[in-house]
Order: structure tokens, then C-alpha cells, then sequence
């Protein structure tokens, strides 16, 4: 079998198997903790070999600028299965050729097809959705052994971290919307500006220009704020010392004088919305007032009418981690939308 074969079938191991492979009952109860935290079942000495290539792919490091993880890992004994199970993320992780509890667990829970095409080198990982409770993530590696696992993980880790995240910012937004939405907002946006995004419930217009094409969206404890500016340009600015000059003459417009920190900045190319756009990610620093934090900026453009959409993202939060909020912010611009501007009206703050 060569390898571009085999990688296709191990991919299969991303198939969803209905709730009632695991349990007939719709689960009820919701789950609790922090989302980013994933509950670890393995056999001590498995964990011990895996740790590090498990915590380094699933849960790499950003700076914020301070050292965090996009997820971070507890290993459990599976005694205390009873314990966690009202936990948001649980993952298992076992192979075939050994005997210990977590081993024997899995053989008993996993269906009979998944086993036979871990055994024939089909699949390796799975998800399953409200495991336990609902909103409950579950992961679940299987291998024939010990070197197929580390040999597979290698091998899947960029498909498995990214279905994580996707299915993470999927409950992330479910969470985030629970208590409502501003509805007149959006719609005020779309009249007035000509695109939309979900507004969470406690968020308000900080700053506003309808003639300079911008607006600022800021919520407090811990501050973070969500911004639009719409430039006209074409695809040329699309680079990072562009895109920094451009941040940081909203920075100056709207931040009280905020600018980026060129030496933790980069530009990557990421999927938005079903299409390659352009991110800059990096920290923002204030000399005047001594604060700081990080930034995401998307730069969406629009041929149609040679405009770039400059979305911006921040966070301030001394002595927390910023990773959550950065999240919460993801999540809203991912909900970016341009619509048909209908109204014309005089700047006001709303």
C-alpha cells in the first residue's frame, strides 16, 4: 500500500460515529471548566512516552506576551473517569498490544469497525461530540502499538489539531451567544457601514466615523476591543510593513497612540471564511500609558470596489491570560460580513 494511500485511509479516522456507539441516551447534563483544558486517560508509562509530542502538536505555544498554550493537557488515572466526566474535553488514547485498564476500556467502548481499521491500518483518531453531557468533546486515539501511534500522530497532528480547534470555536460561539445578541447593533452596522458581525450582548461602540469608514466595538473586564476600518486599496497592501502602518495609523486614530512591536509580529496566510486572506498577528504597545497586549489584524479585500476591510482584534489584560479573549474575538470575526450599505448619516457614538 503505498503512503499517499495509507495517509487517506488513516484519515478516515476523522469519521463521526452516532451518539449511540457510546451510549443510547441523548446526554442532558452540560459540561463545566475551562475550554482550553483537555482531561488525558492513558496508561501512566503511554502518557510518559507521548507526552511531549501530544502537548508540542495539540497545544503549541503564542506569546501574548507571555508564554501560553492554545490547549493545555492533565493526565488522569481512570479511576477518576467518574470524576471528569462533566468536563468540557476528554481525550483517550490506547493501543491494542498491551494490557492495562485505559487498554481494556477502550476495547469495550470503541465499535467493532473502528478496532478493525485500527488493526488494518485505516484509522487512527475520532471525535465524538457530547461524549458524557453535552457540549462534551471527546478525542480518542487507538493504535495497533506503541511506535504506530507516535508513527501516525507525526503523521495526523496538523488534522487532528485543526479539527480540535474547529470544533472548539464551534462550542466557543454556541457559549458566547447563549445570553443574546444585539440585533439592532448588526443592523445598524450593515445600514450605516455596510458589513455585519454578531455583536455579543455587552458590547458597545466605543468610536465611530460613518464619513472615515471605521468603528470601534469595546467591552470591558478584562478590555478588549474589535474593530473595522474600510481603506480604499487593492491586493498591493496586502504585506506585513504595509498592514503595520496601517495598524498603527488606527492606532493612532482610535487607540490613544497605540503601535505595533515590529520584533513580535508576523503575516501568515489563513483560511477566512472559505478563503486564503491575509493575518498579521502579533503585540501592541502604548509608550504613553505603558500598556500592551496582542493583536490580530485580517485584511479582507474586496475587488469589486478596490477596498480592504482592515478587521483588528485586541486584547488588554495585565496578569491574565489573553488567549480566551483572543479566542472570543476570533469567534466574532469570523462571523464578518459585507452587506449593501443603505444609509448615510452624521458621525455619532451610539
Amino acid at each position: 500500500m503505498n503512503r499517499q494511500v495509507k495517509r487517506s485511509m488513516l484519515l478516515l479516522g476523522i469519521i463521526f460515529f452516532a451518539a449511540s456507539f457510546f451510549y443510547s441516551c441523548e446526554p442532558k447534563i452540560g459540561v463545566w471548566g475551562y475550554q482550553d483544558k483537555i482531561y488525558v486517560f492513558a496508561d501512566s508509562l503511554l502518557w510518559a512516552d507521548i507526552q511531549q509530542d501530544v502537548e508540542d502538536g495539540l497545544g503549541p505555544v503564542l506569546y501574548t506576551p507571555q508564554t501560553e498554550h492554545y490547549f493545555y493537557f492533565e493526565w488522569c488515572p481512570l479511576r477518576e473517569l467518574n470524576d471528569h466526566k462533566k468536563r468540557m474535553n476528554l481525550m483517550f488514547i490506547g493501543v491494542q498490544n498491551e494490557k492495562n485498564r485505559v487498554n481494556d476500556y477502550l476495547e469495550k467502548i470503541l465499535p467493532s469497525k473502528f478496532k478493525q481499521g485500527v488493526s488494518d491500518g485505516k484509522y487512527f483518531y475520532l471525535f465524538q461530540d457530547n461524549l458524557f453531557n453535552r457540549g462534551q468533546l471527546g478525542l480518542f486515539m487507538y493504535a495497533t502499538n506503541r511506535a504506530q501511534l507516535k508513527e501516525n500522530f507525526a503523521r495526523l497532528k496538523k488534522h487532528i489539531f485543526a479539527d480540535l480547534e474547529k470544533k472548539y470555536y464551534k462550542r466557543l460561539e454556541q457559549i458566547m451567544y447563549e445570553k443574546g445578541e444585539q440585533k439592532k447593533k448588526e443592523q445598524y452596522l450593515s445600514d450605516y457601514f455596510g458589513w455585519k458581525i454578531r455583536v455579543q450582548h455587552d458590547y458597545y461602540v466605543a468610536n465611530q466615523s460613518v464619513k472615515e469608514n471605521y468603528v470601534w466595538l469595546r467591552r470591558f473586564d478584562p478590555d478588549r476591543w474589535f474593530s473595522v476600518w474600510k481603506i480604499k486599496g487593492d491586493s498591493s497592501l496586502l504585506n506585513i510593513d504595509t498592514l503595520i502602518a496601517i495598524r498603527n495609523r488606527l492606532g493612532k486614530k482610535v487607540y490613544s497612540g497605540d503601535y505595533v512591536d515590529t520584533t513580535e509580529t508576523y503575516l501568515s496566510i489563513v483560511d477566512f471564511q472559505g478563503k486564503k486572506t491575509v493575518k498579521l498577528t502579533g503585540l501592541w504597545i502604548n509608550g504613553v500609558l505603558l500598556v500592551g497586549g496582542p493583536f490580530r489584524s485580517y485584511a479582507v479585500y474586496n475587488p469589486p470596489d478596490s477596498s480592504l476591510y482592515f478587521i483588528d482584534l485586541a486584547v488588554m489584560a495585565p496578569r491574565q491570560k489573553k488567549k480566551p479573549f483572543l479566542d472570543q474575538l476570533e469567534v466574532i470575526a469570523r462571523t464578518f460580513e459585507i452587506t449593501e450599505r443603505k444609509k448615510e448619516e452624521k458621525d455619532k457614538a451610539e
